[in-house]
């Protein structure tokens, strides 16, 4: 069975990768808990609490290892701001550490899971993966940073890479994750008005959790080299419409405060997803309404129940 390491295992995605490949890999967990909301669940999985940033410790992590999904980072985009040497530490030292410790023990794959938020405001609609990369946060830039090193790792030392360019997840059993969705479930849960920054006709691309985890899988399949997909739906939604969603589905009709739109916010942004589904065979199967019916099972009617 071959061996596989998912670095931020215990995460919001991290460990729906985990109980995605458990049955069919031998998989380590490398992940500092520092930020860990969640277990695995019952899998066959081993975890060792180590840090990107200690490479010593990720050699004996990677060692037997066939590929690494690498997806230890920070991923709040306003921390980023107030924090960037922090950001940069953990997600672009982490990552050249990874890449590093990988060519040391003879890893033949990385996944690395990247962000819509390299792309910046779209110039164009739908998102390909040859749109010009031009993040607006330090989140982003960081991301981006980490794509870099992936592209000069695998020219140079033959790695082969696989960059996952994920949009906007939700799902599970995580509000501590940042966004919009768990913003909502948690003012839902407490009975309080839902606030939507700017007047609500931004768009987003929301993709459920386990999509996202398959396309993990499907990731490790990718041809040689150096190759970089979108994973999200291909389907805008605007915040306003999210918001009356999921009042409905929760049957809280708690009301909208509008506040001023927040700097460095996107506008519109959706993915084009053709090149993964051509070349992975990779696509959603979990429409919005039927995932966030699962969001609301778990938060608001949970809530109810107590």
């Amino acid at each position: 069975m071959a061996r596989v390491v998912v670095t931020g295992g215990l995460g919001f995605i991290g460990s729906r990768v985990v109980r995605e490949l458990a049955s069919d890999y031998e998989v380590v967990v490398v992940d500092d808990c520092s930020r860990a909301k969640v277990e695995v669940g019952e899998v066959e999985c081993s975890v060792m609490r180590v840090s990107v940033l200690d490479y010593e410790a990720l050699l004996d992590a990677l060692t037997g290892a066939e590929a690494v999904l690498h997806l230890a980072a920070l991923i709040d985009v306003e921390e980023s701001l107030r924090e960037p040497l922090k950001y940069h530490e953990v997600n672009v030292t982490g990552t050249l550490n990874v890449l590093l410790a990988s060519v040391e023990r003879g890893v033949g794959r990385v996944v690395y899971a990247s962000s819509a938020a390299v792309y910046g405001e779209p110039r164009r609609l739908p998102v390909s993966e040859d749109h010009p990369a031009e993040p607006l946060s330090v989140y982003g830039a960081t991301k981006l940073a980490g794509e870099q090193y992936c592209r000069v790792f695998s020219r140079v030392h033959g790695l082969d890479v696989t960059v996952l360019r994920i949009f906007n997840v939700y799902g599970g059993e995580w509000l501590e994750y940042s966004g919009v969705i768990s913003s909502f479930a948690r003012r839902l849960a407490r009975n309080e008005p839902l606030i939507i920054y700017g007047d609500g006709s931004q768009t987003r691309d929301f993709v459920y959790v386990d999509d996202v985890a398959k396309s993990f899988r499907a990731a490790l399949a990718a041809p040689p080299g150096y190759t970089v997909y979108n994973v999200g739906t291909g389907k805008p939604t605007s915040v306003k419409e999210l918001a009356e969603l999921m009042m409905e589905l929760s049957g809280r009709h708690v009301g909208v405060i509008y506040k001023p739109k927040r700097p460095g916010d996107i506008r519109h942004s959706y993915a084009d997803i053709g090149k993964i589904e051509r070349e992975l065979g990779w696509s959603p199967k979990i429409p919005l309404r039927e995932g966030l019916e699962e969001v609301v099972k778990h938060f608001v009617k949970a809530d109810e129940r107590s």
